[in-house]
């Protein structure tokens, strides 16, 4: 099939696919979470990491749904789970504004808002696109993640008029409804698997689940958990980073702002390069990058400059993330159970992005300082880039 001819095919299902990833789980909860953080302790009485922890509640969640997420994908379409998780995840986070200043029923919201939204995590959205394209596959799935980074450009300025007009509860209300409205009619009509993909579901749901095992799989997994730590510490923690160095929540939330945007290039190209270089190197150059910014940020420097490099270093970064991890999983394991391998290793992920949002608090409540942990993410980062050159040529595989 040309280059052409791919995009004409898939195009419909490549936006329902971008527009999925972006008002999903991992989207809107993750890169909104810092601005409600500050609003939610200041008005709660709640410590940072008090707040932080209802986040990694939900990305820690992910260790147990991802895997069951890919499961339901892999044996019902992935079609079938998007349609059903995208208005469960709405209503679930709607239900954060009931919390009142009860913590508990705050960290249950976040709890149940993991399991119902499960299908709205990016091995959804990815396994359709992977089904589309073989000869742009890296530049499609750079186009559909994208979608995170229109929402991590747009989510926090958003979050932060909402907050500052109606109040951090009515906030959720007003992203929930927003979300709604622009996927739900996007799923309906955009978003589908490919005719071979969907006739597959159902001689696929009576085969075995294979062992996960290999050097390959451990070691993109702990690569990911390293570098996801990293990147989701300095995402989660942007805001309260900038705000410590005397900027106001606004000026603070434009330069996360700037996290957003580099999402959205990282995505698109190292989507080009995945398809032209050997996708470990691809890995190694971004998922070290975050030391730069971490070390930048632990320095005593609020120059313009300096902090914009640090925002949109960590952006780029988290645009090559999850982009690597698809294309990963489909070079090195194929795609006829690729979300159960993608599930199986964004328990990974899950663990270093969900750890790091409440260490990062914990460390600032007990030294006052984000220093500490600054540079135990710059070392972090550098070993998560080298542990991928290891991973060796792609397979021969065989996707019947």
């Amino acid at each position: 099939m040309s280059v052409v001819q791919e995009f004409r095919e898939g195009g419909r299902a490549l936006l329902g696919s971008m527009i999925g990833a972006g008002c999903g789980l991992s989207s809107i909860s993750f890169y909104t979470h810092g601005v409600f953080a500050v609003a939610v302790s200041s008005d709660t009485g709640w410590s940072r990491g008090d707040v932080q922890l209802g986040v990694t509640i939900m990305i820690l969640m992910a260790i147990v749904t991802a895997p069951i997420a890919g499961l339901l994908v892999d044996r019902f379409g992935a079609r079938r789970v998007a349609l059903v998780s995208m208005p469960l995840y709405g209503l679930t986070l709607a239900s954060l504004s009931l919390t009142g200043d009860h913590l508990g029923l705050y960290y249950t919201g976040w709890a149940v808002m993991s399991v119902l939204g499960a299908g709205t995590l990016p091995v959804t959205w990815t396994r359709v696109v992977t089904g589309w394209f073989d000869q742009n596959r890296g530049v499609a799935l750079g186009i559909t993640l994208a979608g995170t980074g229109v929402a991590a450009t747009l989510g926090p300025s958003y979050v932060t008029s909402l907050i500052g007009a109606y109040g951090w509860r009515a906030a959720y209300l007003l992203l929930a409804g927003t979300i709604l409205l622009i996927s739900i009619p996007a799923l309906t009509l955009l978003f589908r698997e490919k005719q071979a993909d969907s006739a597959s579901v159902a001689r696929k749901s009576s085969e075995a689940v294979p062992m996960v095992m290999g050097y390959r799989f451990w070691v993109i997994g702990i690569a990911l958990v390293l570098a996801a730590a990293g990147i989701a510490g300095l995402i989660t923690n942007s805001v309260s980073l900038l705000t410590d160095r005397g900027l106001t929540i606004a000026d603070a939330a434009r330069y996360a702002g700037l996290i957003g945007i580099s999402v959205v290039v990282g995505r698109l190209v190292v989507g080009v390069l995945l398809d032209r270089i050997w996708a470990p190197l691809v890995a190694a150059v971004f998922l070290a990058a975050p030391a730069i910014a971490a070390l930048i940020l632990s320095g005593a420097s609020v120059s313009t400059l300096y902090l914009s490099a640090a925002m949109i270093i960590t952006g780029l970064a988290a645009g090559a993330e999850l982009d690597l991890l698809a294309y990963l999983v489909s070079r090195y394991f194929g795609l006829r159970r690729y979300g159960t391998y993608y599930g199986a290793l964004y328990i990974f992920f899950s663990i270093g992005a969900g750890l790091a949002p409440v260490s990062f608090g914990l460390v600032y409540d007990y030294f006052g300082s984000y220093t500490p942990i600054l540079n135990i993410v710059a070392g972090m980062s550098v070993l998560g880039a080298a542990l991928m050159l290891t991973l060796g040529k792609y397979p021969d595989l065989n996707d019947d």
